[in-house]
């Protein structure tokens, strides 16, 4: 495997492989520092290099395309938002998240509570059509962007799977940036879809295919 992971860095191609094939095997940072004798705080360095390649590969495999609606006197506040809302969708049988990181509270209750004029409501709508529903991933809460009666029974269950999925590996990760958390709901998409595949070789193809090294300022251990 060429050393992509992280440029510049002094671990071996061969324990670059093994930190690898333990984060697909979905062990913890603390599980793989005792395992592979590298320092957690390194493994963290690699965890989060590899989910930035896994989102940019989510990204690139489901390009969403979305417009975002300000109102004048509400775009200051976005910014400020204390929640994070993702879109979720599904494109050719998998599951796609998109980061709204635009989308301010105000917005996002005039579409799910409409207090609005009727046209201001459709023009909101119609930005958001591309989601089967909305995340609320600080609160915990999913609201639907069909009404029911046109909602897939398929697309239904397949979200919610989804949701309780990601639920439960990010309740055990608190205080996260958004950023951060970003990288964490890429990884659940990436996980979930390919679910019932050996997600070394995919990772791997897509590390060695990036074209792209991530650098980080600091010293590695020596492996």
């Amino acid at each position: 495997m060429k050393n992509k992971l992280l440029k510049g860095a002094h671990l071996s191609e061969r324990k670059c492989r093994e930190i690898l094939q333990l984060f697909c095997d979905d062990l913890t940072a603390t599980q793989i520092a005792e395992i592979s004798g590298v320092s957690r705080v390194t493994v963290n360095n690699y965890f989060k290099l590899i989910r930035n390649h896994i989102a940019s590969h989510c990204q690139k495999e489901h390009a969403a395309v979305i417009s975002f609606y300000e109102q004048p006197d509400a775009a200051s506040n976005y910014n400020a938002n204390d929640h994070a809302y993702y879109g979720f969708s599904i494109k050719n049988g998998k599951i796609c998240t998109q980061w709204l990181k635009e989308v301010g509270d105000e917005v996002l209750k005039s579409i799910i509570t409409p207090s609005s004029g009727e046209s201001e409501y459709k023009l909101l709508s119609s930005m958001f059509e591309n989601f089967e529903a909305i995340a609320d991933c600080s609160a915990w809460n999913l609201h639907w962007m069909l009404p029911a009666g046109n909602k897939s029974t398929g697309a239904l269950s397949e979200i919610n799977v989804f949701w309780q999925h990601t639920k439960g590996r990010l309740h055990k990760f608190r205080g996260m940036s958004k950023n951060t958390l970003n990288l964490h709901i890429k990884e659940c998409e990436f996980r979930y879809n390919y679910r019932d595949t050996e997600i070394f070789p995919v990772l791997m193809n897509i590390i060695n295919t990036s074209g792209s090294a991530y650098n980080v300022s600091r010293e590695y251990d020596l492996v």
